[in-house]
């Protein structure tokens, strides 16, 4: 077991032990029982994830197993529950989840949680044809488990070394005379808590709640003046509308380090997109006039959107959303037309990033240019224009936009541009190794040449695809799979490596189809050439090749066992570390007048063969079983 997992369960024992805890005094505990210090085990018991764990009023943490045992919730049952043994959790008993979401075996449990929308096929066996029952989740009991009940009956969940046990209950106590004394005093801070945190705070400060049957929880709430919206409850009459309000600014100030006008104004233009996109769910056409008629109303609303920081934090939660790039568009176009002026190059920018997403590059990039005939100095209109002059391999141009950047020049895409930009080296010696990193002289490679050659084209084009995927639209697909990789090497720099290209990069790109996206988004900017290529690229799978040849320090042969065709393949590390007769995995890309291996060469066992083979040629096998299965040697 990995030692941080050892550490955490610790964690979780000690907490069960002396009860809730600050994160020092937790961390403190941790450190007294000799697992480090008391700053490192605070900093530690902070990230200790675990179904069981709840964060309590006044900054603590308790083991919700320990505040829970031996205590009842009750819920009053209804003709739909009775006839399909499904209870509807909400909100009575979904403070138990906990117990059974924190099973690897919860999918065999006697009472397991269904969730609307993922478990419909579920519910639909169970006779539900209702789409408002259960609203959100509910618990699965077996099918028969209330044949002896009646509507009105109520029910208990008994809780008991973490299992849930169900229950018929005859009669019920008042809970305590000061449970909405106690109440109202959790909630004074705030106006407003999730209904988990407030039955976790009112266990802990009245330890006889809920030890005998008292009333369901919704109808105690009811009692005591309180209302619910959603997962929130407070007092009635309490402004919910404005308290999600400032939650959802409070919580973009942190998350992208706003000013709280920026995120007002973040928020008010994703809620335009949002309506927008209900008020017209199949005709886009109309968008722009009803947007334009909105933005009028108070443009003011939306000035501080202009801030690059904002409009960024704007483009990523709309890029949460499914199908709005047309809303976008419309809407980030209405803005430029009736916008305030500052606002207008973040308008641009959204409308090209919307354009870019609908695969309309070429207006994409007249936005781009629109956002700085308004604001020549608008960094990330600049920084767009010139990733696709890159796209174009046009270096001098994109090395020219990055230069009217404050530290462009540390930019990747810089260092990139850097290496392909035509120019010559008056620097190098004729017997100098090349600028380019190919390893050979400077005279057999690059000198005299001031155009860059096809064979760097080809390597630029596989480049240009890693910088695509580094988009926020593609990088949690790149880092999921460098995840799994990482996993297997042992060394601080695992994940950084594994993101910076080879296997998991290779895989992300052909075989999640991040490639066929930037070919299909980018092709129109490609050279003629590059886009044939590219084209050819995709019809290229990963295989496995047998080692019949090496010329060391240049070049191997490599023969697929499959087909046996063969190549020769310029590649520097596998010529020098294999031998004629290994097996290898690889995806052998043609690059000009050689070939290629620019996802890495994976050394494989003879053993290992037919699995791989097996996973390569299943229509069913997912890009990180690919990446697992040829990581698992470092293992």
């Amino acid at each position: 077991m990995d030692p941080n997992d050892l550490i955490a369960e610790a964690a979780m024992e000690l907490l069960r032990e002396h009860g809730p805890q600050t994160a020092a005094d937790w961390g403190k505990l941790l450190a007294d029982a000799g697992h480090g210090t008391p700053d490192d085990m605070t900093e530690f018991v902070e990230y200790v994830e675990d179904p069981l764990l709840g964060y309590l009023t006044g900054a603590r943490y308790a083991a919700l197993d320990t505040l829970f045992e031996h205590r009842i919730l009750t819920h009053r049952l209804t003709d739909a529950e009775i006839s399909s043994g499904v209870l509807d959790a909400n909100p009575d008993l979904m403070v138990l989840r906990v117990f059974l979401d924190s099973f690897d075996d919860a999918e065999d449990r006697e009472i397991r949680v269904v969730h609307r929308g993922l478990d419909d096929a579920a519910l639909a066996e169970r006779g539900i044809d209702d789409p408002t029952f259960p609203a959100d989740e509910g618990f699965l009991l077996a099918p028969d488990a209330l044949s002896e009940c009646s509507a009105g009956d109520l029910i208990g969940l008994f809780v008991a070394d973490r299992e849930l046990t169900l229950c018929t209950v005859a009669e019920v106590v008042d809970p305590t005379p000061g449970f909405a004394d106690v109440l109202a005093s959790i909630l004074t801070d705030t106006g407003a808590e999730t209904l988990d945190a407030i039955v976790w705070q009112l266990m802990l400060e009245e330890p006889t709640l809920f030890r005998q049957p008292a009333a369901p929880l919704g109808e105690l709430l009811e009692s005591a003046g309180y209302v619910r919206d959603g997962d929130y409850v407070a007092i009635e009459g309490f402004d919910f509308e404005a308290f999600h309000l400032a939650n959802r600014a409070r919580m973009l100030e942190i998350r992208d380090n706003l000013h709280p006008d920026e995120a007002a104004a973040v928020i008010a233009l994703v809620d335009l997109v949002s309506a927008a996109h209900l008020e017209f769910p199949e005709d886009t056409s109309a968008i722009g006039d009803w947007a334009r008629q909105q933005i009028t109303e108070n443009p003011q609303i939306y000035v501080a959107v202009a801030e690059p920081p904002a409009a960024a934090a704007a483009l990523e939660l709309l890029s949460e959303l499914d199908d709005h790039d047309e809303v976008l568009h419309a809407v980030a176009t209405a803005l430029a037309d009736k916008g305030p002026r500052r606002v207008k190059p973040a308008a641009y920018w959204l409308a090209g990033k919307a354009a870019d997403r609908l695969g309309k590059v070429i207006v994409a990039e007249a936005y781009y240019e629109s956002a700085l005939d308004r604001d020549p100095d608008w960094v990330p209109a600049i920084f767009e224009l010139a990733l696709l002059a890159a796209d174009r391999s046009d270096a001098t141009r994109a090395l020219a936009l990055l230069g009217r950047i404050e530290g462009g020049e540390s930019e990747i895409l810089h260092d990139v541009l850097a290496r392909y930009a035509p120019a010559e080296h008056p620097e190098l010696g004729r017997n100098d190794k090349c600028w380019c990193g190919s390893g050979r002289k400077y005279k057999v490679c690059h000198l005299g040449k001031s155009e860059i050659t096809f064979d760097d084209r080809a390597n630029w084009l596989y480049v240009k695809a890693q910088l695509f995927s580094r988009s926020p639209e593609y990088f949690d697909v790149v880092f999921d799979l460098a995840e799994i990789r990482a996993q297997h090497w042992d060394d601080d720099d695992a994940l950084t490596r594994a993101l910076e290209g080879g296997l998991a990069v290779d895989t992300a790109l052909f075989d999640s189809n991040i490639f066929g996206v930037f070919v299909e988004r980018r092709g129109e900017l490609l050279p003629a050439d590059e886009l044939e290529l590219a084209q050819q690229w995709l019809q290229v799978p990963q295989s496995v090749y047998e080692v019949t040849a090496t010329v060391p320090g240049t070049s191997l042969t490599l023969s697929d066992v499959r087909s046996g065709v063969a190549h020769d393949v310029a590649d520097e590390w596998g010529s020098l570390n294999l031998e004629a007769g290994s097996l290898v995995c690889a995806r052998v890309l043609s690059a000009g007048s050689a070939m290629r291996t620019f996802g890495g060469i994976e050394p494989i066992t003879a053993a290992d063969k037919d699995g791989l083979i097996a996973l390569l040629d299943s229509p069913e096998t997912e890009p990180w079983q690919l990446v697992e299965f040829l990581s698992a040697r470092f293992a």
